[in-house]
């Protein structure tokens, strides 16, 4: 990976042919190395078809740039036991940044993936941008003066946030400028430093892909139920975006004939009746009207101060009410997601954000509705489950996007 050997540039500055062929073969290496968290020279000999002298040098090469270190012998599989080698995780670092409606949050995580800092999160006014990014920017700047680490340690800036991203240009469609400039732009002439941004239900889904319950798996579905809802499509082990990067906007599909009027525009969709947004909008509506709740205790009768959180924990302590508004979210969320499993015969699905945590008060209404909409004998092929990674599902996907991309650029200057 040549980012984490060589600055923006300076590749093009070694005119060896030998000294970019021993790098791109290093790059390969420390791909390797990162993605599968260890290798020997025999497993590196046999994916490249180097000598294991070359890769042998290679190695000791790249344990003396303190970017790989030695972690002694493997188990043996017949034969003399390999010697294991592995990237060094504090070598680089890569800043991670998940922007919901509601709230943010930010960190530094080194390459095994563990955050180095403390995660920040704080709520904020998102629909006010200027604001939200001036406040974005002040907590990252005192966040990195808290770290002291040198610029050239950060590999790059990856940023999950709601809404459409056109993937190929990385323009966002929620009026999402900063001085004029757009996100990425932004955030590149104030960090000099590469930035990927996504849309936070693939986001989601590459961090499933990456760390959670989709590694290895072919053919999952990642639902991300927060204030809206929406989709990651994971197809034959990569991320479905379609033509411009919309795909996956579940949450505008229309369950309700003549329903209620979506942000959209358009009435009945999903979202009006299944998100965190329409949960909390009727929990105000039916307590407003007189409807008993633990609800209106736990916030003091100040219904805007009602949160999923709040409903959540209502319906854990077994109220009435906050079970029935879940149990009817996840009615249509099955009637939905029907329609995924007939199209998709996905092998999973895996739902996330805060309304998951509602857990089997959500699962069970959709099995229950699954076995009303869908085919039984495409049902059965589907394991439904809600993430394992919770609330640190999107600053995860900011990595992979981030090392995904990096990736790629290198791939596409291989030779």
């Amino acid at each position: 990976m040549l980012k984490l050997l060589l600055q923006p540039g300076e590749l093009n500055k070694i005119s060896s042919n030998s000294d970019q062929k021993k790098i791109r073969q290093q790059s390969f290496i420390l791909e390797y190395l990162y993605k599968n968290g260890q290798g020997s020279n025999p497993e590196l000999a046999k994916l490249t078809n180097m000598s294991s002298p070359t890769i042998n040098k290679l190695l000791q090469e790249l344990v003396g740039l303190n970017l790989v270190h030695e972690l002694g012998f493997g188990a043996s599989i017949g034969g003399r036991r390999p010697y294991l080698y592995g990237i060094n995780p504090n070598a680089k670092y890569i800043i991670s940044i998940d922007i919901d409606c509601r709230m943010i949050k930010m960190a530094v995580f080194n390459l095994g993936n563990v955050a180095v800092s403390e995660t920040i999160t704080y709520y904020d006014n998102v629909k006010n941008k200027k604001q939200v990014f001036d406040g974005i920017f002040l907590r990252l700047d005192e966040l990195l003066a808290k770290l002291g680490f040198e610029k050239s340690r950060y590999l790059g800036v990856g940023i999950s946030l709601p809404g459409l991203i056109e993937t190929k240009t990385g323009e966002t469609y929620g009026d999402i400028l900063i001085d004029g400039l757009t996100l990425e732009q932004a955030f590149q002439k104030r960090y000099n430093l590469p930035v990927f941004a996504g849309n936070d239900s693939r986001v989601m889904a590459l961090g499933e892909q990456a760390f959670g319950a989709a590694r290895n798996k072919e053919n999952v579905l990642c639902i991300n139920i927060c204030d809206g809802i929406g989709l990651g499509i994971i197809v034959n082990g990569k991320i479905y975006e379609g033509k411009s990067g919309f795909a996956g906007e579940l949450g505008h599909i229309n369950v309700v004939d003549d329903g209620l009027l979506c942000t959209c525009g358009k009435k009945g969709c999903l979202e009006t009746v299944a998100s965190g947004t329409a949960l909390i909008h009727l929990a105000q509506q039916f307590i407003a009207g007189g409807k008993q709740s633990l609800i209106s205790e736990m916030v003091n009768n100040e219904l805007n101060e009602i949160h999923v959180s709040t409903i959540i924990e209502a319906l854990e302590n077994g109220d009435v009410f906050a079970i029935e508004l879940v149990s009817s979210a996840g009615d249509y969320l099955g009637k939905g997601i029907a329609g995924l499993i007939h199209i998709f015969n996905p092998q999973m699905i895996i739902i996330g954000g805060k309304v998951a945590e509602a857990n089997h008060f959500l699962l069970d209404p959709i099995q229950q509705s699954l076995n009303k909409y869908s085919i039984q004998r495409i049902k059965q092929d589907t394991e439904i489950i809600t993430s394992s990674l919770g609330g640190k599902v999107k600053l995860l996907g900011a990595i992979a996007l981030v090392m995904n991309k990096l990736f790629e650029k290198e791939t596409e200057q291989s030779v």
